[in-house]
């Protein structure tokens, strides 16, 4: 693929997201790197490759509704970067010109029935391509999948035993949701049945059975943390994030490094003061929105409400927010561990920018030390497709994750 004019191009670049992708690369890409973006529209393109310091005239012009132009971009690069949602309709034919071409992809998608799609059209093709196909690559699933790996790993190297489980309590101050997340969050129950979103397994391979979905079910209410003495709520994100670290954990241990034997993950939002009620009432606001979000006119609603695509959080409000990940993880003999994770900048924008152009980096520089060996392909989860270089590169760029205690 060294012929190839770029290694890395950004699509959806003129999107909300996709701009400040583009200005963090500017920033923080390394010296050498042939990079440009691509959206629909030329003169928006143009207009930021000024902004951001590229040539003008390496823009691409690509339309998802136009497969010619993005089998041209795809053909032109070693990595896409997209940022353009929703994915199940703007960047699906963007990953099936990047296992044609054998072209590495990362997005910041949240949409697990489409990952599955991914799955069962794409994994085999491109694992015996080497190609790495890695959705979800942003707050969606990053901190997620990361820290219930590193939680394990470091189980298993200062206690010798296996995780039985892994438990993520996160705090999330200031920040913001902007126009394509939430229309994005809003086509999910357009798309897909309810069944899909419900399944603890949707991106693990494999029958279920009753028992086991039970064991793994999403949390519908609060419950209390005795370590720290505090009332927490399910987290909004579970559904989608508790996806992606099982099929880790899938992973790993078909490679041969199981995280441990019948392993459990859940994770859990902090809510301020920590009482019971809190955590109910937000609880109940939570359920009343995803509620909503199942009809059309609750839809209308909550898109009323809420920023339209291309409208954010101001830069003041996103570099004021941070969040902080704690994960408790118990040992199959009873060993116990803490670790944390902590960035800076809210979590749904800048810290989901710095995640999936970190992503990129390391698939472009770090090939031959990710996870298992150069060689691995297929529709992969952040954890195993980039592993120790990715952390190596987040910690580079203000990421902490580390043992606690």
């Amino acid at each position: 693929m060294s012929d190839r004019p770029f290694d890395l191009v950004v699509f959806g670049a003129t999107g909300f997201t996709g701009q400040r992708a583009a200005r963090w690369l500017a920033e923080h890409a390394p010296g050498g790197l042939r990079w440009t973006v691509a959206a629909r529209r030329q003169d928006a393109l143009r207009a930021l490759a000024r902004e951001v310091g590229l040539d003008e005239d390496d823009v691409l012009v690509a339309d998802s509704s136009d497969p010619d132009s993005i089998d041209a971009m795809v053909a032109k690069t070693r990595c896409i970067a997209s940022f353009a949602g929703p994915f199940f309709k703007y960047s699906d034919p963007v990953v099936e010109a990047c296992v044609r071409h054998g072209a590495h992809y990362v997005d910041i998608t949240g949409e697990t029935p489409w990952v599955r799609d991914l799955i069962e059209r794409h994994h085999e093709t491109a694992r015996t391509e080497g190609t790495r196909i890695v959705p979800m690559c942003g707050f969606d699933s990053v901190p997620s999948d990361l820290g219930a790996w590193f939680a394990a790993r470091e189980l298993r190297a200062r206690h010798d035993q296996g995780a039985r489980s892994v438990t993520a309590a996160f705090s999330m101050r200031q920040g913001g949701l902007n126009g394509g997340t939430l229309a994005t969050m809003l086509s999910l129950p357009e798309q897909y049945p309810a069944r899909d979103l419900a399944d603890p397994f949707l991106l693990t391979p494999g029958k279920t059975t009753r028992e086991r979905w039970s064991e793994h079910a999403d949390p519908r209410g609060p419950v209390y943390d005795p370590a720290r003495g505090r009332w927490m709520m399910p987290f909004f994100m579970g559904p989608m994030n508790t996806r992606v670290v099982r099929r880790s954990a899938y992973l790993y241990g078909e490679a041969g490094a199981p995280y441990g034997d019948d392993f459990h993950y859940q994770e859990y939002l902090d809510v301020p003061g920590g009482s019971r009620m809190q955590a109910r009432l937000r609880t109940g606001v939570i359920g009343l929105a995803f509620g909503l979000a199942q009809n059309r006119l609750g839809r209308r609603i909550l898109k009323r409400l809420g920023p339209d695509p291309g409208d954010g959080p101001s830069e003041e409000k996103m570099q004021g927010g941070s969040f902080r990940v704690l994960y408790q993880a118990v040992g199959e003999d009873g060993a116990t561990l803490t670790a944390k994770m902590e960035s800076p900048g809210d979590a749904g924008n800048v810290s989901t920018v710095r995640f999936a152009c970190c992503a990129a980096l390391t698939l472009l520089f770090d090939g031959e030390e990710i996870g298992l060996g150069p060689g691995t392909g297929g529709v992969l989860t952040p954890a195993f497709a980039l592993g120790e270089p990715f952390l190596a590169r987040l910690r580079a760029h203000g990421v902490t994750l580390e043992v606690d205690r």
